[in-house]
């Protein structure tokens, strides 16, 4: 579990990484309202629009856990498919559960998102060493899309570089709801971790149950 937990915060490391060049670089930013609907160009602009926020926050002395709390909620939050997310992460469990116990999971997993990206975002100091690049060849199918970004760290200590694939899904507007970090992806994260809740609880049932107990 403490491995899984450390690559779940590989991915939001690299993916700050990527947006605070990225914003860096085009501020102010598109705003993915106002950006073409197709996947790299909305890719594009909610990461710059994500780390725009937060690099305004760090310039405006404000980077605090209750002000990134904020923007995290306002910012990144909005641009996942969270329910999505959850129905391909609980597999074969998802038809089992009831539309309101469907969402405690949903939530569950916007918490420990949360959690992660505050913690990431906020302990991030200096960024102008980081490059990105995107893959304007995206793959789609119909409503799902998988877009490619390489990161890279250059100063004169060492070089770093990272693949991270964005997976989307458009319903209304395209939506982020799973991201592969070194063939591993975020949802393999999740569905491994409650998979071990629901065999130590003996059930979904008595996980649901703990899980309320807990809120």
């Amino acid at each position: 579990m403490k491995i899984l937990l450390n690559i779940l915060k590989a991915f939001l490391i690299n993916i700050s990484f990527i947006g605070i060049i990225f914003a860096a670089n085009s501020c102010p930013s598109i705003h993915p309202n106002n950006a073409k609907d197709l996947p790299v160009e909305q890719a594009e602009a909610i990461l710059g629009d994500i780390l725009c926020s937060f690099i305004d926050l760090h310039t405006e002395g404000n980077n605090n856990f209750f002000s990134a709390l904020s923007l995290t909620k306002k910012k990144i939050i909005p641009y996942i498919d969270l329910e999505y997310s959850t129905e391909l992460v609980l597999g074969k469990y998802w038809k089992q559960l009831q539309p309101m116990d469907r969402k405690v999971f949903e939530r569950d997993i916007k918490t420990t998102l949360i959690e992660e990206y505050i913690n990431s975002l906020v302990n991030m100091e200096s960024w102008e060493h980081v490059n990105i690049t995107v893959d304007k060849n995206f793959s789609q199918l119909n409503n799902l899309a998988e877009v490619k970004i390489v990161s890279s760290l250059e100063d004169e200590y060492r070089y770093i570089t990272a693949a991270v694939t964005l997976k989307l899904i458009r319903k209304d507007r395209w939506r982020i709801y799973d991201l592969v970090y070194q063939s591993f992806s975020i949802l393999d994260y999740f569905e491994y971790s409650y998979n071990e809740k629901i065999s130590r609880a003996g059930g979904l049932k008595n996980t649901l149950q703990d899980m309320l107990q807990r809120t």
